[in-house]
């Protein structure tokens, strides 16, 4: 467990995300406390014994038939202080890598309205990189099973953040516009593939728009984070590095800055677009990920969604994909000096398999075909049927947990029943 640094902000935030939960219990006495919640039960089968099916990097994997990876049951309560100041607390009980009590509360902040246009908010929020990022829990308010790993796994990481952010919005031409920026910090437990890890960003920094006329909707976003904190041990680096001194191994203290991760920036761009006139529905979004640290490449990531709705009944299709856009996999160690003797040389290239192993646990290269479909049985409940059809390239499996190492190219099928209510 990390002993992280914590910022005044995040005592800050803390502070204000208890007083929220307690005030609530006092606004609900004079009926100022709306509440609601949701809950998915779903039941999944993975067809694979090697790979562990997640559908992001914060659930543990799973394989054969569970129950685990999709269900959840949320309660939300939107507290009305008055016309300026609301505030809203949202619990989440799901699976996760992360068992403390407070990050089962997904979103606890205080607002206040300016006017019709503007409205600033401090908490726990949502980062609202995607489309989903508001409702990404609530599996009743989308199509699919899950949203799709390829896109959503790795942004999920940073799904909550501490912090504030400042919100406009205005009618434009025929549709409607909105604007967000916000700045805060996180931390979150995550899993490559096979070991449990904890990350703590912070300098986050995060934009998007959106317009929406009519049937359609476009939307970008950005986000700019420092890794702060990480758990991995980086001891066997240091104490390699430390065997041989620099007029030996002149690339050794290169190696170590390949791998360190303090004050290294991650950044996401997206861009996505939606289509719903009540017969079709198309949804795509694609994401790019560019990083300053070798442990997480650069990637491409995205999917396309076409939806037909008819009789209560929604058929589906999905295709989605991610792969490296950067080849930063080098297993070179780096310089060594010419005079060095040729036991040590070789001493120092014995550490290549170790360096690669690393830079791989992370790499993440597949595509996935989806059919399903959902059916609305009343009101406040949906049930919804999906087929995935994963091929994975090569040995690039990060979106799950490795429990044997499977053949290259390796193809897996997952089958998902659920059922979803709002209440």
């Amino acid at each position: 467990m990390l002993d992280y640094k914590r910022s005044p902000l995040h005592f800050a935030t803390c502070f204000l995300m208890l007083s929220l939960c307690a005030s609530t219990y006092c606004f609900a006495a004079n009926d100022k406390v709306k509440w609601n919640g949701f809950a998915t039960l779903g039941a999944i089968y993975n067809d694979s014994d090697e790979l562990g099916f997640r559908p992001n990097l914060k659930v543990p994997g799973r394989t054969g038939l569970s129950l685990a990876p999709d269900s959840l049951i949320g309660l939300q309560a939107n507290i009305n202080i008055n016309p300026k100041w609301d505030a809203v607390v949202q619990a989440v009980y799901r699976d996760k890598l992360d068992e403390k009590a407070i990050n089962y509360l997904d979103v606890a902040f205080l607002r206040y309205r300016l006017n019709n246009r503007l409205a600033f908010r401090g908490g726990r929020m949502n980062t609202d990189i995607y489309f989903l990022s508001e409702y990404k829990s609530v599996g009743y308010a989308y199509l699919w099973a899950r949203p799709p790993a390829e896109f959503y796994s790795k942004v999920t990481s940073v799904s909550q953040f501490e912090g504030g952010d400042i919100l406009y919005k205005r009618s434009l031409g025929d549709g409607f516009f909105i604007a967000k920026l916000g700045y805060g910090e996180t931390d979150t437990s995550i899993s490559t593939t096979g070991n449990g890890l904890e990350v703590h960003f912070t300098n986050m920094l995060m934009a998007s728009a959106s317009y929406q006329q009519n049937n359609w909707q476009v939307r970008a976003s950005f986000l700019d984070a420092k890794v702060d904190e990480f758990s991995a041990d980086l001891n066997i680096v240091d104490q390699a590095i430390a065997a041989f001194p620099p007029s030996i191994w002149p690339g050794g203290p290169g190696i170590r800055e390949r791998f360190d991760f303090v004050g290294k920036k991650q950044q996401f761009f997206g861009l996505g677009y939606r289509y719903d006139d009540d017969i079709w529905l198309l949804q795509s979004e694609i994401g790019f990920i560019n990083s300053q640290w070798d442990i997480e490449r650069d990637t491409v990531s995205g999917y396309v969604s076409l939806g037909y709705q008819n009789d209560g009944m929604t058929y589906f299709a999905t295709v989605s994909a991610v792969e490296p856009t950067k080849n930063n996999l080098s297993d070179s160690v780096g310089e060594i000096s010419p005079s060095a003797p040729a036991a040590i040389a070789a001493a120092i290239q014995s550490f290549r398999p170790i360096i690669r192993e690393a830079l791989e646990q992370n790499v993440t290269k597949q595509h996935t075909f989806s059919l399903g479909v959902k059916w609305m049985l009343s009101a406040s409940l949906v049930a919804k049927l999906q087929l995935d059809h994963t091929v994975i390239a090569d040995d690039d499996y990060a979106l799950w947990r490795v429990f044997n190492e499977p053949e290259p190219d390796h193809t897996v099928n997952v089958a998902s029943l659920s059922l979803n209510w709002v209440f």
